[in-house]
């Protein structure tokens, strides 16, 4: 979906959809997460089911409110399950700031160094552009017109 570079470029995040978890299931539409992080020398990886396709769609309009250097609904975004989060953290006209949380079964196994701190806990700080945004909007319409949301009437 997008591969991010924190702002000190020591942090590189990917974040994917790898398929429903039932692909079968004409209702359900939990998908699989993966999560790719590599700090220095460590990487670590993971897939689960963390969102729904309806979350998806929530992380589309969200980034699409910041893209226009407006407000979303909400400055934190929540999911079910709560081993993502994304904050917005902070705007000029040229970029705008956020963190992504990654705890629970998507935290890494090692500490994230940022800031010139070591901490066991996971809030990655991005600064992004317009030329990000563009990017992460056009891979998260794709994504969804891979895995659309299901069982809705």
């Amino acid at each position: 979906m997008f591969k991010l570079s924190n702002v000190e470029n020591r942090v590189d995040l990917e974040l994917s959809i790898e398929g429903y978890q039932f692909p079968n299931s004409p209702t359900d539409d939990w998908c699989f997460v993966r999560i790719l992080v590599k700090q220095d020398d460590d990487t670590y990886e993971v897939i689960d089911p963390a969102l729904e396709a309806t979350e998806l769609y929530c992380i589309l309009k969200w980034f699409r409110c910041l893209s226009e250097r407006k407000l979303p609904r909400y400055a934190q975004l929540t999911f079910t399950e709560p081993c993502l989060e994304f904050k917005f953290l902070a705007c000029t006209d040229s970029s705008v700031r956020i963190s992504i949380c990654l705890s629970h079964e998507l935290k890494p196994s090692f500490d994230l160094k940022q800031f010139g701190l070591s901490a066991s806990d996971w809030s990655v700080v991005f600064e992004l552009g317009d030329s990000e945004f563009n990017r992460i909007i056009s891979d998260i319409e794709k994504t969804l017109l891979r895995y659309p949301i299901r069982g809705q009437s």
